[in-house]
């Protein structure tokens, strides 16, 4: 179940952010990243391999997907790449409180900040290794600060909310199915 989950999860934000979010023209630049909100929250109830996968997915759709005006692999790479790492930490490190209770709304939050911010710069090198001639200090300082704080403030509606939902779900479908106890069988 949570598998599916995971698929519904990253499919609706990748198609939300698609159709709605890049299509509107906001005045101060970029909007939020739905996408990296989502993966967020996925990428902290997984395993860095699942996360990596789902990472890839997403940003492979989200270039392939119109408006898609750069290389095709570029956003899959640096998804990838964020989604191994907030799962690779999180196994590695835990979270507050009890080892393996869920992660709390607020370290979705931050880790969603984080995240944000890693994904719009890692963006930017790929790009600027590819010669992306749209590429400027002056222009990513301002995509990346102003989608990380937009990103950031869609967190508590995109992030926690999904956190709650995969959270809801055993890693395992048949955890809690009761078999038998002793070698004499049921």
């Amino acid at each position: 179940m949570r598998s599916a989950a995971t698929l519904v999860i990253v499919a609706v934000a990748v198609l939300v952010q698609a159709t709605a979010v890049n299509r509107v023209q906001f005045d101060w630049g970029p909007g939020p990243d739905l996408v990296v909100a989502a993966l967020v929250a996925v990428a902290l109830t997984t395993t860095p391999a699942v996360a990596a996968s789902a990472g890839f997915a997403a940003g492979l759709a989200m270039d392939l997907l119109p408006p898609a005006e750069h290389a095709v692999g570029r956003y899959a790479l640096v998804l990838c790449v964020a989604a191994y790492l907030v799962a690779l930490l999180r196994a590695n490190t835990g979270s507050p409180g009890a080892v393996g209770a869920p992660p709390s709304a607020w370290t979705g939050i931050g880790v969603t900040a984080v995240t944000s911010l890693g994904v719009g710069l890692g963006y930017a090198a790929v790009g600027l290794v590819m010669g992306d001639p749209r590429v400027s200090l002056g222009a990513t300082a301002v995509a990346v600060g102003v989608g990380t704080v937009l990103t950031t403030l869609v967190s508590p509606l995109v992030t926690v909310p999904l956190l709650w939902i995969r959270n809801a779900f055993t890693e395992n479908e048949f955890a809690t199915i009761q078999g038998p106890t002793g070698l004499g069988g049921w």
